[in-house]
């Protein structure tokens, strides 16, 4: 019984090891083994990440939250960078935040979702924060060609410096016209601020405190407040700016020297009023909704002026001219770089054949005129007095009635064009 046992285990040994039949050799064929089979993982995707600009109210709370979705796992980590003053977030994967901000302003910020393999996700974000709209206000910014100087000098005797004519000045003038063609909701609440005062500087309009503006609302404001102060607080439906001859020079005439013109002098107070401009206008389109009117100046040079010791005549046209073109040639620069926020109004060509007449009373009167106003009256007047000026006869400068109505039909116009 012991042999076939052997035998059969024999058997089951060759059959066990898949041998071939080789003659008992053990050389017979090989065979490859089979390769393990594999599975191929996908990539993994990054967070989707959707976000919007943020507009808000100055002083008022907004508690929201991102929404970022990780397709494959789940989003471990948000990160904020450059947020605006005023925000905050609880950090982590914590997708809320909150915001109160405390100045208008805009803020161009990135926010980022990171998930649980590392991938992240980045995207930029805008946070607008503004005052409370007021559509049916606006404001004017300036100097005296806004101010109205010379329009209703009961304002100066009343006591206010700034020489403003609210009744009078092109401002009030450009809201009637908006107010009849219907551009103004509620046109019983048409408002008109006239922050502008005489003598101002760009930087004046936003360094310096200005006296309360006639229009302004009862209980609002503060002391301290600029002029851009008051448009940005009012967030107003318009704004419009005319600044810039006070740096110059225009009125003191102080870019004269000898009779000369003091070209190096006029190109760095160019230079100086195209950055001022540039910022106000900056200014106004991130920190208000309004629609925004840069004025050029005119020239009010008479054919014939009476000129300046050196420079008389056809000698002060020409420099004239030049300053004026210039001044024009900074602002529209400045203007040009904000789009449609921002309408350029020509008004130097609205007084071709308007310019300067005769100055008001003799000529031994005018010294006089000139300490009290503080401006010269003499070297843009003619030596006669020639039908049509638009310029007024008491300083040869600022516009008359007609000047002023000229102006603001060009400005209500501009600013009568639809939106972009």
């Amino acid at each position: 019984m012991l042999l076939p046992l052997i035998v059969t285990l024999a058997v089951i040994s060759v059959a066990a090891t898949g041998c071939p039949d080789d003659g008992g050799t053990g050389l017979g064929e090989s065979v490859e083994p089979t390769a393990s089979p594999t599975t191929t993982e996908p990539s993994n995707q990054p967070p989707d990440l959707h976000v919007d600009s943020f507009v808000w109210t100055v002083g008022e709370r907004l508690e929201a939250r991102l929404a970022a979705v990780d397709p494959d796992g789940f989003v471990t980590r948000i990160t904020w960078y450059r947020p605006p003053p005023g925000f905050s977030s609880p950090g982590g994967a914590d997708d809320s935040f909150s915001w109160t901000p405390p100045v208008a302003g805009t803020w161009q910020g990135q926010v980022s979702a990171t998930d649980d393999d590392g991938a992240t996700t980045t995207s930029d974000v805008t946070f607008i924060a503004r005052h409370r709209y007021r559509q049916n206000v606006l404001v004017a910014l300036g100097d005296s060609v806004a101010a109205g100087f010379g329009l209703d000098l009961t304002d100066a005797l009343l006591g206010d410096p700034c020489w403003r004519a609210p009744g009078a000045a092109y401002p009030r003038g450009v809201m009637d016209r908006l107010v009849t063609e219907g551009r103004v909701p509620f046109a019983d609440e048409a408002r008109v601020v006239l922050a502008a005062c005489a003598g101002s500087s760009t930087v004046d309009v936003w360094a310096n405190p200005t006296w309360r503006p006639p229009g302004a609302p009862e209980e609002f404001g503060e002391p301290g407040w600029s002029q851009l102060d008051w448009a940005v607080h009012l967030n107003p439906g318009y704004v419009t700016l005319t600044v810039g001859a006070n740096d110059v020079g225009v009125v003191d005439l102080s870019i004269f020297e000898g009779g000369e013109l003091d070209r190096p002098e006029l190109d760095r107070r160019l230079e100086a009023v195209a950055g001022g401009v540039g910022y106000l206008l900056d200014e106004l389109v991130a920190r208000t909704d309004a629609r925004i009117a840069l004025t050029t100046y005119y020239n009010p040079t008479a054919i014939r002026p009476t000129g300046i010791p050196g420079c008389r005549g056809e000698c002060f046209v020409d420099k004239g001219t030049v300053v004026h073109d210039a001044l024009n040639e900074a602002l529209a620069g400045a203007a040009a770089r904000h789009g449609s926020r921002v309408h350029l109004v020509d008004v130097a060509s609205l007084f071709g054949g308007h310019e300067a007449g005769d100055a008001l009373g003799p000529d031994w009167l005018r010294e006089p005129i000139e300490a009290i106003l503080g401006v010269q009256v003499r070297a843009y007047c003619s030596e006669d007095d020639p039908s049509g000026s638009w310029i007024s006869s008491l300083d040869c400068i600022h516009p008359t009635g007609d000047g002023v109505a000229a102006i603001a039909a060009a400005v209500a116009a501009a600013l009568s064009t639809p939106r972009e």
